[in-house]
């Protein structure tokens, strides 16, 4: 009998005690440990790979930040350009508009000095022709 119990049970001694386990459980057992085993294997893998994903994510919103806040200041840029041509438009035409009111100022200014010199050329005529 006491050999017909050990082909039937497994002696095993770890550090909490000697356990005496059948074949099968023993089989179950080493199954379960070995996909234990696996899984806590994969689920490192992928506790890895996460990590990594997360890296590459935070890389890349990084990325996408600073290249929106380049856009923002580029569109900033742009605003205030549009800002300074427009107000140098405007500086444009207050000082086209004044150099055309000095224009007509100096043509009157001319033609008033044409009449004056006509008149006076007729009039030296006339006292010139009174002499004769």
């Amino acid at each position: 009998m006491g050999r017909a119990m050990t082909a039937a049970t497994h002696l095993s001694v770890e550090k909490d005690g000697i356990r005496l386990l059948p074949p099968e459980k023993l089989e179950q057992a080493t199954a379960l440990q070995e996909d234990c085993s696996e899984f806590l294997s994969k689920t490192k893998q992928f506790h890895q790979i996460v990590t990594d994903f997360m890296h590459v994510m935070d890389a890349k919103q990084a990325m996408i930040d600073k290249q929106k806040l380049r856009a923002i200041g580029l569109g900033n840029k742009v605003l205030g350009q549009e800002e300074v041509r427009k107000r140098r438009q405007r500086e444009l035409q207050a000082t086209v508009f004044e150099r055309k009111a000095e224009l007509e100022r100096l043509r009157a200014q001319r033609d008033s000095l044409a009449r004056v010199e006509q008149e006076q050329r007729a009039l030296i005529e006339r006292l010139q022709n009174n002499e004769a």
